[in-house]
């Protein structure tokens, strides 16, 4: 590969993974060539600088041009908007003045704010479960659960499209891994029964909304065979909580399974504002978690601007069901645009607040990418190594802070850039303020 003549239309993230160069650090000059080819062409969509807060809308710096572009978000997982609610803010700057800005140690050996104790009872009680322990990133929740509980010689089941820190956590606890295909039942019960035998513990994990779709698990017949084959039961609710179930709760409770479900792994950096996770079950897990979890025990604490602006998010959340049904009418009130103006939508009804829609090819994963930028707005485009070769696609995220107008003209860009695209249907050809106007 000649470094100075890198086309970055011919070349994905996983061309670089590997060199045949001796020098370690080879790979990464290559890399960076094609880096370099890709932001020059302005087709790169990753990285983006935001310069306000960022909710509904934010403000983008405009690199070439040294500008904020104001823009529609809609690649954020603020689902109810708290991260921006002024309560939620003031909770923050008054832990600051009481806290200082950090702990400057583990939890496990320079102490505990009281704050995070406060927030793992309160977490215990939202999921009803005896208790919860608070990690520093969400990420580290899922490593260092898995990590902690599992040994040579058990077994882990996981849906195939599981989060990179559900997959890293298998991979360091050194346990035997398996995977069945997405959300498919009776591969699962495949899987299982040809590990029936096996006389180590096992342990299924699945998430409740997979993060890069938006469709759900069919966690009541996963619960059943997890019983079935005498499995451990762990949910991934990063992306239900406040999202599904009648208080919030999640897929867990969405479908009435909290006593057939053993950990709840949960985190600040969705629906709560935050940054952060935790994971919730009965008290002797979170203990032996507390202690042999090597991602909680060897990180810095939480700052605790951060815990308290979670606590009053998690107030919110539970004293505020009116901004889950507004989530939820956004949702519907985008699905229904999206339809109307002829594009392709998975989860198709949706399931979530994730819609995804396909596009194709990497080449029109980045173009596209950079039409919707220059219209103002900002959504998440994915491409391979993420997906398949060939199925790029447009992932949207709602918020019940969406305004009409937002959504509206998020609908009127995706229309005009999908027909130059030609990723609509050939009847769907009408922008969507054209189909405002005949159905008013």
């Amino acid at each position: 590969m000649n470094i100075k003549n890198i086309d970055s239309d011919k070349h994905t993230l996983l061309d670089f993974l590997k060199s045949d160069d001796p020098d370690l650090f080879a790979k990464a000059g290559t890399f960076t060539a094609f880096l370099d080819d890709w932001k020059n062409k302005g087709t790169y969509s990753y990285h983006r600088l935001v310069t306000s807060a960022c909710c509904n809308t934010t403000t983008i710096r405009d690199e070439s041009a040294g500008t904020d572009r104001p823009m529609i978000v809609l690649a954020s997982n603020t689902y109810l908007g708290l991260n921006t609610r002024p309560e939620v803010v003031e909770a923050a700057k008054q832990a600051l003045d009481r806290y200082g800005s950090g702990l400057c140690g583990s939890r496990f050996l320079s102490g505990t704010y009281d704050l995070v104790v406060e927030l793992e009872c309160k977490l215990a009680e939202f999921e009803r479960r005896e208790a919860a322990m608070v990690f520093t990133t969400g990420y580290q929740a899922n490593v260092g659960t898995i990590s902690a509980l599992m040994r040579p010689g058990d077994l882990v089941v996981i849906d195939r499209l599981s989060h990179a820190s559900i997959v890293d956590g298998c991979r360091l606890s050194n346990c035997e891994l398996r995977t069945f295909r997405h959300n498919n039942v009776k591969h699962l019960a495949q899987v299982l029964e040809r590990h029936a035998s096996k006389s180590g513990g096992k342990l299924i994990v699945v998430e409740g909304v997979y993060s890069m779709d938006g469709d759900i698990t069919p966690l009541p017949e996963i619960a059943r065979l997890a019983r079935k084959f005498g499995a451990r039961l762990m949910v991934d609710e990063a992306h239900g909580t406040g999202v599904l179930g009648p208080t919030g709760r999640g897929t867990v409770e969405h479908f009435g399974v909290e006593k057939d479900v053993d950990l709840i792994v949960g985190t600040f950096s969705k629906v709560l504002g935050g940054t952060g996770g935790y994971i919730a079950g009965s008290r002797e897990v979170i203990e032996y978690v507390r202690h042999y979890g090597r991602s909680y025990m060897f990180s810095a604490s939480p700052v605790p601007s951060t815990i308290a602006a979670v606590l009053k998010a998690l107030e919110i959340l539970q004293n505020e069901p009116q901004l889950r049904d507004q989530l939820w009418k956004n949702v519907g009130y985008f699905y229904a645009g999206l339809k109307k103006l002829g594009f392709t939508v998975y989860p198709d009804p949706p399931e979530s607040a994730i819609l995804t829609i396909p596009i194709g090819g990497d080449e029109t994963v980045r173009d596209m990418s950079k039409k919707l930028y220059e219209s103002g707005l900002f959504v998440s485009l994915v491409a391979y190594p993420a997906v398949p070769p060939g199925q790029g696609k447009i992932r949207v995220s709602l918020s019940s802070s969406h305004t009409k107008d937002n959504l509206d003209t998020a609908l009127e860009i995706l229309g005009t850039v999908g027909k130059q695209f030609d990723i609509v249907w050939q009847r769907g050809r009408e922008t969507h303020s054209e189909l405002l106007a005949a159905t008013a």
